[in-house]
């Protein structure tokens, strides 16, 4: 079966329409209405100098590559009235924002219980009552496309947030057969009462949006619902952080009450929420942005639903303390970030928040986006393609040990660049040994795992599939000791330990401080480490190998040589398959290596991980030789897509090859530079050389031969 199989069409999934002119199709890319660089202003003027200042704007705006409009305008009624008569006549369609206008719907929030619990019979009611003089703005909207209702950004932001009322123990009563724990040290010490009270009370969202959205839906069919995911505390980050307790995560609530999931971070602009030194320094830069996106995407592909994207913009309406000399000289900051996501697979890119205010990121937003036009709609009917390779969400583990899940995105992004590609897959999803199609499946600082979970990747492994990870899960679901992935590795006695890590540093200009302070605890200048020289799989390697992680070899091979107890690399065939386990923490190294600029280091790593997989057989889809290139396949089974983006790299080539496109590929168009690539293929891959500055990625056509 070819890469394009894995299309929305082949998965049942349906695409996102977009309109336009004359029933002219575009991809949907939606702006707040703000003034742009050097345009004239409609606040405190005549009316009629009002009317020519939004004109020339919208204008800019549609020549932006820019296709949609937030509303409310904030503006007087009839100048808001000539702004929707404006949006009318060009096609342009709205994203109505209730939320940031006033607040979400449901009746619930982050910081305190719901007034009515979401289990009570009088809950649709009072939704109702909230939902009435949204559904009458909403109505009268022309050409609205779709809708924020609900909370910005859900989370529980701590225990306070809980549910206890009458209705909500009668619920947790029926589902588990015993009263809920109400004084939550001590549900601690019962792992069983923990995990029900955590899951129940997470579970409380969902349950009161799916009533919520069923009433939306009967009210405005064709509308697309969105809901806002955070960049952070509901993939792994809550813990110590704004929730402070891990007890959300975006797969888990599901998403059968939403259309549409946008997910809102912003680098460059703001900061990414690591833990500890990892968030004073932002390296790699888009590993927190790869490792969250890629959660959305497993959630919005595996239900079916549209995935949308806030990008950060040089303004000071949303970045004020954030902007200065470094952040304006980087004006291909917006480019990057949205191309990164169209990449990813977003369907919808809304700014965060206003238009550029500096003419050279406005401008080369501007180019990007028309370019992403020359594609349009097309763009929304080719998924990404299901990467060969899936990353680990150990939900369970979050939970039970209440330990952050979010710098690991640092390790996440060197498997990223050095495969080419990497998916995530919930805990949830692991039902059987065929991984969901998966080939390979990486497991960076697991320690717990459910014991069932642990016998699927075993039969995983035994079926033909390869493991590699960097720690061996030795709990179960209720932290009892398992024993099932010492024997996938060869090892025992196995050791987890990795530096410790609290706080969330705010990178403010005007006032950079401690937005969490950092906990007592491993401090992190004191980092143990050791030099691994030694070849293995046909390379050899030397780098500084961070935070050892000792084991007793049993049926395993060691590879590469590392200390006393601590082998840098051991291997074991079982089955058809086979698992990696390296000897060290794979995010504090690579961290490491970054943190003191030990680019040896950082190349031997990528080496090591280009070896095995390479060993083992796994090829990527797509892959960019160059690591700090991005390059993303969108495909469905007559078209295809290519972007390349430049993140990191100094020298902007690289070496892109395609392992199967999915058809046969006559001529690769490159809509960027508007002329033809040239292109080499062998069997059914193809490659070929570009270059992709950081001010331009690249947009690319596949051509299916006829």
């Amino acid at each position: 079966m070819g890469l394009a199989a894995e299309s929305r069409e082949a998965t049942g999934q349906a695409g996102p329409e977009a309109f336009g002119p004359g029933g002219r199709e575009f991809f949907p890319i939606t702006v707040q209405l703000s003034p742009v660089p050097g345009g004239g202003a409609w606040a405190n003027v005549p009316d009629s100098q009002a009317k020519a200042a939004l004109r020339a704007a919208l204008d800019q705006i549609l020549a932006h590559g820019v296709t949609g409009l937030e509303y409310p305008f904030h503006l007087s009624p009839e100048l808001n009235q000539y702004v929707l008569d404006f949006a009318r006549s060009r096609g342009m369609f709205l994203t109505y924002n209730r939320t940031f206008a006033k607040g979400g719907v449901e009746n619930f929030g982050r910081n305190l219980p719901p007034p009515i619990s979401v289990y009570a019979p009088g809950y649709p009611d009072a939704v109702k009552k909230n939902l009435a003089p949204v559904l009458a703005e909403a109505a009268r909207l022309p050409n609205l496309y779709n809708m924020f209702c609900y909370q910005d950004e859900p989370f529980h932001a701590g225990e306070q947030s809980f549910d206890f009322s009458e209705n909500a123990r009668r619920e947790f009563r029926k589902r588990f057969g015993y009263e809920i724990p109400t004084d939550l040290e001590v549900a601690r010490q019962s792992p069983k009462q923990w995990l029900d009270l955590i899951n129940f009370q997470s579970d409380e969202f969902p349950a009161g949006w799916r009533q919520v959205y069923k009433l939306v839906k009967q009210a405005l069919p064709d509308a697309k619902i969105i809901m806002t995911h955070d960049s952070h505390s509901a993939m792994g980050a809550g813990v110590g952080s704004n929730s402070k307790v891990a007890v959300d995560d975006v797969f888990h609530w599901g998403a059968d009450f939403a259309d549409t999931f946008v997910f809102d971070i912003y680098p460059y602009m703001m900061f990414d929420y690591r833990y500890g030194e990892m968030g004073k320094l932002r390296k790699p830069r888009m590993s927190q942005l790869h490792f969250a996106f890629e959660q959305l995407r497993n959630l919005t592909y595996t239900y079916g639903k549209n995935m949308g994207f806030w990008f950060g913009t040089y303004n000071r309406r949303w970045f004020k303390k954030f902007m200065g000399p470094e952040l304006q000289a980087e004006a291909w900051a917006e480019t990057e970030v949205c191309y990164t996501a169209v990449g990813q697979g977003a369907d919808f890119l809304i700014s965060g928040y206003n238009i550029p205010e500096d003419q050279a990121h406005w401008d080369t937003l501007g180019r990007g986006l028309e370019v992403i036009q020359k594609a349009g709609a097309a763009l929304l009917k080719c998924p990404k393609v299901k990467a060969k390779a899936c990353f680990l969400f150990p939900r369970t583990q979050y939970i039970q040990l209440q330990q952050e899940y979010w710098n690991v995105a640092v390790a996440y992004e060197l498997f990223r660049q050095a495969f080419g590609e990497l998916d995530c897959l919930h805990e949830e999803q692991v039902k059987g040994a065929d991984l969901n199609g998966y080939e390979a499946l990486v497991l960076f600082d697991i320690q717990l795992l459910p014991e069932e979970v642990a016998k699927r990747i075993a039969e995983f492994v035994n079926a033909g599939g390869t493991v590699i990870a960097d720690c061996v899960p030795s709990l179960d679901t209720y932290k009892k000791p398992l024993d099932v992935m010492e024997n996938v590795f060869g090892v025992a006695d196995a050791q987890a330990g990795q530096v410790k890590r609290s706080g969330v540093w705010v990178a403010s200009l005007t006032d950079p401080h401690w937005f969490v302070h950092p906990e007592p605890g491993d401090p992190e200048d004191a980092v143990s480490g050791e030099i691994i020289t030694g070849s293995a799989l046909g390379e050899d390697y030397e780098f500084r190998a961070v935070r050892p992680r000792g084991c007793r070899v049993t049926t395993g091979e060691v590879l590469l040589a590392g200390g006393k107890d601590a082998p840098a690399l051991v291997h074991k065939k079982s089955g058809k398959g086979q698992a990696f386990l390296f000897g060290f923490c794979m995010q504090d190294t690579y961290f490491a290596a970054w943190q003191t600029g030990d680019a040896a280091s950082r190349a031997a790593l990528l080496r090591l991980l280009r070896a095995i997989t390479k060993h083992a057989g796994v090829v990527s889809n797509i892959s960019s030789s160059n690591p700090e290139i991005e390059a993303c396949l969108r495909a469905n089974q007559q078209d295809g897509y290519v972007l390349v983006i430049n993140h990191e790299a100094e020298q902007p080539g690289t070496s892109v090859r395609i392992e199967n496109p999915g058809f046969g590929v006559k001529e690769i168009f490159n809509l960027t530079e508007n002329r033809k690539l040239d292109f080499q293929k062998t069997g059914d891959a193809i490659a070929f050389d570009i270059e992709a500055p950081r001010e331009r990625p690249q947009l690319l056509r596949l051509l299916r031969k006829s």
